[in-house]
């Protein structure tokens, strides 16, 4: 059963319903934009070996929906790392978060910030098939991003206003679950997973999916802890946009990110933006993100980039005294801290880095500070041309936003009725012609 186009299909939660409808207007928008497209740029493709048939690329998404989330590949299964029987309290709860009502529930944020919660990665639970392959991961990166997150809590702790400050975490999508879990008692996690997982996925979001499981009864026993304007973290996985080399044996599920615009976070008195990414190398935004961050800055939004390689393990006595140690924690044991610069005395240096954050009053600001190596944000957002740029329908930036053409789609054969007949995984591949629509062929 479906839960997008099931009518009858009612959950009990209001906010369920309201998303439901929102993603329907906005696959309006899409449709329309993909319409467009498909008809001026792909169009109908000539070259089919039949006469009766005819070639049209196909949106990922909508195609999984119709056919079955690993549609073209039903013979394989998914392949996990880090697969867990245990979930992050140590318990085999996670299996009652398998019911996408329950998962939504629990990474559901306040309300201000429930309009900008994309719930389309835990939808895909409604497919039985991947219900029944679907398991918990935890991985030693998982543990680190777990670590650095309880780092950039003790910030947000010592931050003047932190419901002001919004945290982008632009990372590998299991690393940057484990990384909101870390300060969820205090923090808004905001999921933004926009496709479904396959077998053969350019995007493995089933790993995404694992993580949330492993963190569910996590963030839900901390979301009663926290405040109703609490920092909102918007959770990225920056496999979105991982690279499709055309093979024969990938799938494109690429999707784009979805962020609020100036408007929407100016509206809920949100100032500051940290953009959180792996570490120093990266030096720009994410191509889909260019067009929002600019705006942001268009906007007087402050937009400044941290690098999580800049929290490291303590290194300092305090180390003992927190009983913490060098390794990040696991299910089992207590989890340990990285701090901004390796130790709590490197903190000032992260208020005079960052210097639009102020720290909160009697905050002690040691008289001498440690000499760092702590790398200083030069980061400027900048308007560039990418495949994305301009990508929306209606005018607004960051609303109605579409896949360019080649993007999150799949090529597949229709006959002339409109049924499938077949699909193909690379846009030079051949075209699976069994009855499963097999890729190869």
């Amino acid at each position: 059963m479906e839960l997008n186009d099931n009518k009858n299909y009612k959950f009990g939660a209001s906010w369920w319903q309201e998303m439901l409808s929102r993603r329907e207007a906005n696959k309006k928008i899409t449709k329309l934009g993909a319409l467009t497209i498909l008809l001026s740029m792909v169009g109908i493709h000539s070259g089919c070996d039949s006469e009766d048939e005819m070639e049209v690329e196909k949106d990922t998404y909508e195609l999984q929906k119709e056919q079955g989330w690993n549609v073209g590949a039903t013979d394989k299964n998914l392949s996990f790392i880090g697969k867990s029987t245990n979930d992050s309290k140590g318990s085999m709860d996670w299996m009652n978060y398998l019911d996408p009502k329950k998962l939504l529930d629990a990474y559901k944020p306040s309300d201000k910030f429930l309009p900008f919660m994309v719930p389309t990665l835990v939808q895909s639970l409604s497919q039985n098939s991947l219900k029944n392959q679907i398991s918990p991961i935890y991985t030693p990166e998982m543990g680190v991003a777990y670590s650095r997150g309880l780092g950039m809590k003790e910030i947000i702790q010592k931050t003047k206003e932190p419901e002001k400050m919004c945290i982008i975490c632009d990372i590998k999508g299991p690393e940057a679950i484990a990384y909101a879990a870390a300060m969820a008692d205090i923090a808004n996690p905001i999921i933004t997973f926009d496709n479904w997982p396959h077998p053969l996925a350019v995007v493995p979001s089933h790993l995404t999916l694992g993580a949330m499981l492993f963190y569910a009864k996590e963030i839900e026993e901390k979301s009663k802890l926290r405040k109703a304007d609490a920092t909102p973290i918007f959770i990225l996985d920056a496999n979105r946009l991982n690279p499709y080399t055309d093979a024969d044996n990938q799938f494109d599920n690429r999707y784009i990110a979805k962020l609020p615009p100036s408007d929407k976070l100016k509206g809920m008195n949100i100032s500051n933006i940290i953009y959180a990414v792996p570490n120093e190398n990266k030096q720009t935004e994410s191509d889909d993100l260019n067009d929002d961050f600019a705006t942001y800055k268009e906007n007087g939004l402050n937009v400044a980039m941290l690098p999580l390689t800049s929290f490291q393990p303590s290194q300092e006595a305090d180390k003992k005294e927190l009983g913490t140690s060098e390794l990040a924690s696991t299910a089992t044991t207590q989890p340990a801290v990285y701090h901004y610069g390796g130790g709590s005395s490197f903190l000032p240096y992260f208020f005079m880095y960052y210097a639009f954050m102020r720290p909160s009053i009697g905050y002690y600001t040691p008289s001498r500070i440690p000499p760092t190596n702590l790398p200083r944000p030069n980061y400027t957002p900048i308007r560039r041309n990418t495949m994305f740029s301009s990508a929306t329908i209606g005018g607004a930036r960051g609303v109605g936003k579409v896949k360019p053409s080649g993007f999150g789609r799949v090529s597949t054969r229709l006959s002339r009725d409109g049924r499938l007949t077949g699909i193909r995984s690379g846009r030079s591949g051949s075209f699976g012609r069994s009855r499963s629509f097999r890729f190869g062929g």
